[in-house]
């Protein structure tokens, strides 16, 4: 029996009993094929040629790690952005590439520098004005500013860093000589307390200027010095009262009697200060005077002079000149017109003293 064309339809057909055999070659076309249906191994060994590949269709997870020689990439394909970071190691780069285009500016620094790899014909800068050859011994100006590092020198470096401020035992004993003290260089924290004493000060150094107002008191003075000076009883000692001669119940003349001054005078004394006082306990007829002098041959220095009935007290101050050496004076009462019919008191108080 004999089929008419197109009387076997999809459903009479069983299933799987369309065999390899009953296709005809070239009968499956992109067409009949479900999409995903061509798997790996339905692909021929060599079958994925060049054209079969569409566009941008191998990406990087295409590709095997490895799997891409060098004979396989393109001339220039290798471009800057294909590069990771860090990817160009030390032993990819042939020797002699890096030349001086290569190199950024100021990208070779001292420790990028062998030792004694610059020699003198790796400097480029002009010898000195004389024009001399460069040698072996460089000058200074042929250093840069902080090129000679601790790995240039051939001696061992100090234990400690070598800084601006040399310690006291780097200085050996007597090196700091005159000369090597700049001007104003010691000032006066440098100066230890009491370091400066009489000998250390020049002749004539102190002026007006270092002298600070008030410090030159009268005890500053030599005997002499700038002229007299005085000096007042705050300052004497070995006073026992306000007198330093005190004399009661007189009822007669006194005659010329030394009285001793050392013990509130010094030996430099050129005149003594001295107040005289009268008393009048009770004296009623005639005149009476007391008077000092430093010795006989010497008129009357000091003197007061009492008149009954006009005053019961009188005092008198004055300068009495001493002999230098001899600080002593001589007193004497005397009465005019007397008899004495009462009494007198008498004292003499030093002031102070020339010198």
């Amino acid at each position: 029996m004999s089929l008419l064309p197109n009387e076997v339809k999809t459903e009479n057909i069983a299933n799987a009993a369309v065999t390899t055999p009953k296709i005809a070659d070239e009968a499956v076309t992109a067409r009949k094929l479900d999409e995903n249906s061509v798997t790996t191994d339905k692909i021929a060994l060599g079958a994925v040629t060049t054209s079969k590949l569409a566009d941008n269709a191998v990406t990087a997870g295409k590709i095997r790690n490895g799997t891409v020689r060098s004979d396989e990439l393109g001339p220039g394909a290798v471009t800057t952005a294909k590069l990771a970071e860090g990817a160009v190691t030390a032993s990819r780069i042939a020797d002699r590439a890096v030349d001086s285009s290569k190199l950024a500016s100021g990208s070779v620094t001292t420790e990028k520098i062998a030792n004694g790899a610059v020699t003198p014909a790796k400097m480029s800068f002009t010898p000195p004005s004389v024009q001399r050859p460069i040698t072996p011994a460089i000058v200074t100006q042929e250093i840069g500013d902080a090129q000679i590092t601790p790995a240039k020198l051939s001696f061992s470096v100090p234990v400690r860093p070598m800084t601006p401020g040399l310690a006291t035992d780097e200085i050996a004993d007597g090196a700091v000589t005159n000369a090597k003290i700049a001007a104003n260089a010691v000032t006066a924290g440098k100066i230890a307390s009491g370091a400066v004493g009489p000998s250390e000060i020049q002749s004539g150094a102190v002026s007006t200027d270092e002298i600070a107002n008030g410090a030159v008191t009268q005890e500053k003075l030599a005997a002499g010095a700038g002229g007299d000076r005085f000096v007042f009883g705050t300052l004497l000692t070995g006073f026992t009262s306000a007198e330093v001669l005190y004399l009661t119940n007189i009822s007669a003349d006194i005659p010329y009697t030394a009285f001793d001054l050392s013990p509130w005078v010094p030996a430099t004394a050129k005149g003594v200060i001295l107040q005289l006082g009268m008393f009048n306990q009770s004296f009623a007829n005639g005149r009476a005077f007391f008077r000092v002098r430093t010795n006989a041959d010497q008129r009357d220095a000091l003197g007061v002079g009492l008149v009954p009935g006009a005053s019961s007290q009188v005092v008198n101050q004055g300068i009495v000149p001493l002999v230098v050496g001899t600080p002593s004076i001589e007193y004497t009462l005397e009465s005019v017109g007397g008899p004495w019919n009462a009494t007198l008191t008498l004292y003499v108080t030093v002031v102070g003293y020339v010198v």
